[in-house]
């Protein structure tokens, strides 16, 4: 399923609530951190030092947040920035590509490895985005602010459904995952805005992830023309295009 890209128009008021953040002191106010993740406050950066050893795990070298990104970056040809624990987020991204990773998450489903590299893998698609980067997003309207976060979200995805089939992961978690978030934000009526609903982005996962299946089958089958024939190793390398 493909997202046609929406064109940024610089037009509008500015949204009264970036207004206001950017008026405050500290890291809310400082319109270069909000700036980072196109329009909103990065989360606070918990140390590691004050960690549980459980968690700490996660983000030690060759721990499993390590691994995971080790295998996108393989495959993205994406080095990717730091892992950082934090609070008040599942994950995020900035414009250094260093990401964000909840640790209050982690404490919840800290056992599905499939749903933690579906995350990591939403958050390096946003690193695969090709929006300029430095652009001051304070003087957009809603309506154009939301649009564009929805065809970056939706691209997101479809680079997660890609990923996840060549890391070796099951989409399943993921989109279980994504319905239940959405079952309790209209149990208490919350809008949103910056996602496509969940049939399009279960839709989407799903399309992405069969598609990179289907690429693979059509590689093996022009590579190898029996069972009992060698051949060079099928790779596939996600590209920005």
């Amino acid at each position: 399923m493909s997202i046609e890209k929406i064109n940024a128009q610089m037009v509008g008021l500015p949204p009264s609530w970036m207004s206001r953040m950017v008026s405050k002191s500290g890291a809310f106010g400082n319109a270069e951190e909000i700036k980072k993740i196109l329009g909103e406050p990065i989360p606070q950066i918990v140390d590691p030092k004050d960690l549980p050893p459980e968690l700490a795990a996660f983000f030690a070298p060759k721990g499993l947040l390590d691994r995971i990104r080790k295998k996108l970056a393989m495959i993205s040809r994406k080095k990717g920035g730091k892992i950082l624990p934090a609070k008040n987020t599942i994950a995020s991204v900035d414009d250094e590509d260093n990401v964000y990773v909840g640790v209050d998450f982690l404490a919840q489903y800290g056992d599905d490895e499939n749903l933690i590299a579906g995350i990591l893998a939403h958050e390096w698609g946003h690193m695969m985005s090709d929006l300029p980067k430095n652009v001051d997003w304070s003087n957009m309207s809603y309506e154009d602010l939301h649009a564009i976060r929805r065809d970056e979200e939706g691209d997101a995805d479809g680079f997660a459904g890609r990923a996840m089939f060549l890391m070796g992961y099951s989409i399943e978690s993921m989109i279980e995952f994504l319905a239940e978030n959405d079952r309790r934000r209209k149990e208490k009526k919350l809008p949103c805005h910056k996602y496509h609903n969940h049939a399009t982005r279960r839709a989407i996962l799903k399309e992405s992830y069969e598609a990179e299946k289907r690429a693979m089958e059509v590689a093996r089958r022009l590579f190898f023309s029996g069972k009992n024939t060698t051949g060079p190793k099928i790779g596939k390398i996600i590209g920005a295009g």
